[in-house]
């Protein structure tokens, strides 16, 4: 009997191509060049041609690890990725359309390893992000099957991680066009949001019935609203036709329906502020979008911990930003018990110390929160340092010069963590922030904080 790993990215985490896969030329969309994360996004108009293809999932964006630390963890694992008949497989999707034809990508994957390994293979799904909801579309919808789809019956469990079960709050903001993501401004991301071609994040919206948009005008009481109703949605100007989408994918995720025999495990993300509801004045409504209110210690910083579980899924709580949940050593030595495979990968050594940030990418001078999970320390004398990694050009630094530092000093009780906050640098780059003790690293893995442009 042989055990396989299916990966499935979240939204934006796979590539996007203009042109055909056998085409060496074809252009790059999706991520951008590594200049437009300082610089505006050049390729916008490319950006909503429904017709781009899918490369890889995204492993690394020039100095900043991506998905590359979770692959090289399964394959440490002794699962292999490249071979004829491989143990591990990723699953790249169009991350901008409707999340149910990506079940259908992964229904292939699915089909895949059970030929490859035939019918005594057990399968795996780890998703990130999105990727949990897609996966449990595919269990949970009806819409496939072991006669339809063969390898259905082979998958034992799914492990999802910072995945918005009951939807996430933020997802509104985003459509609305408060919220920049990587490489696009606020307005780019609204712009995408709402073609009806690409409902993808309109189906992270919480579903009808999860009440988190309050009506707080003094004489509701912050009596729920249901942004589905026509006359809300107008007021607020969104796409019907991507909320109808939303409205049907949501209708077909029934944790009732998870098939007998696969487990469902869920990290859940903790100690970042996080938007857990939305609060809006609907009788004194002026055309402006409601504001962004976040809750201390709500979530992963973009999915409420409220969410990234359902009653019924084993679920473990582990602090740490949404970008970079499955990149902890204690998530990764507990996915590995999970997969079979106890003792091979460590987790934290007891002088550790993680760096979780709360947003990957921030405008100059920006007050930034960081979070330093400190492993039930007493006392801590430190330093934070702060290099820069890459220019406003795009161009890696041969020698990376330090910005500046500051200390961080703590004397006390037990603490697991400390919330701490910064001044992002005056220019835009890359830059690394690391933790020194008696001037060596001691961070578990260091953090890249992308400085963006305020033109953008």
């Amino acid at each position: 009997m042989v055990e396989v790993v299916i990966f499935i990215p979240g939204i934006m985490g796979s590539e996007l191509f203009l042109g055909e896969k056998e085409d060496a030329n074809r252009l790059r969309i999706w991520p951008g060049a590594i200049s437009e994360l300082f610089l505006p996004y050049q390729n916008m108009e490319k950006l909503l041609d429904p017709n781009l293809t899918v490369g890889d999932i995204i492993r690394r964006i020039s100095v900043s690890t991506q998905y590359d630390s979770l692959v090289d963890a399964l394959i440490t694992c002794g699962f292999t990725e490249n071979a004829e008949a491989p143990t591990l497989r990723v699953c790249p999707y169009d991350w901008r359309k409707d999340n149910a034809l990506a079940a259908d990508v992964l229904a292939g994957h699915i089909t895949f390893m059970r030929k490859a390994h035939g019918p005594e293979v057990v399968i795996n799904i780890v998703a990130h992000s999105m990727g949990g909801l897609i996966s449990r579309y595919f269990l949970e919808s009806g819409k496939f099957s072991e006669k339809t789809h063969p390898g259905f019956a082979n998958i034992r469990r799914l492990i999802t991680i910072g995945t918005p079960h009951r939807g996430a709050p933020i997802a509104l903001h985003a459509a609305l066009g408060q919220m920049k993501r990587l490489f696009l401004s606020a307005k780019q991301v609204k712009r995408l949001a709402n073609d009806p071609q690409f409902p993808a994040l309109y189906q992270l919206l919480p579903p009808p019935a999860e009440p988190f948009l309050w009506d707080s005008n003094l004489a509701s009481r912050l009596s729920p609203v249901n942004l589905y109703m026509s006359h809300i949605s107008k007021k607020l100007g969104l796409s019907s036709a991507n909320l109808d989408k939303a409205t049907a994918f949501h209708a077909a995720l029934n944790i009732a329906n998870q098939p007998a025999g696969v487990d469902y495990f869920c990290f859940v993300g903790t100690r970042q502020k996080t938007v857990s509801n939305i609060r809006y004045d609907f009788n004194n409504y002026e055309y402006t979008p409601p504001p962004i209110v976040e809750t201390e210690d709500g979530g992963d910083g973009t999915v409420p911990s409220w969410s990234a579980s359902v009653s019924g899924m084993q679920q473990l709580l582990v602090g740490g930003d949404h970008g970079s949940l499955y990149k902890p050593k204690e998530v990764l030595r507990d996915l590995a018990f999970l997969l079979g495979k106890g003792g091979v990968l460590a987790g934290s050594a007891d002088d550790a110390i993680r760096i979780s940030v709360h947003d990957e990418v921030v405008l100059p001078l920006q007050q930034v929160s960081l979070i330093l999970f400190i492993s039930d320390r007493t006392s801590l004398d430190a330093d934070i340092v702060v290099h820069k990694l890459i220019d406003q050009d795009g161009e890696i630094l041969e020698n990376p010069a330090k910005i500046y530092g500051f200390a961080v000093k703590y004397s006390g009780p037990a603490a697991s963590s400390i919330s701490l906050k910064f001044i992002a640098p005056r220019y835009p780059g890359a830059y690394e922030i690391d933790i020194l003790i008696n001037h060596k690293s001691a961070s578990e893995c260091k953090f890249i904080l992308f400085v963006q442009s305020p033109l953008l």
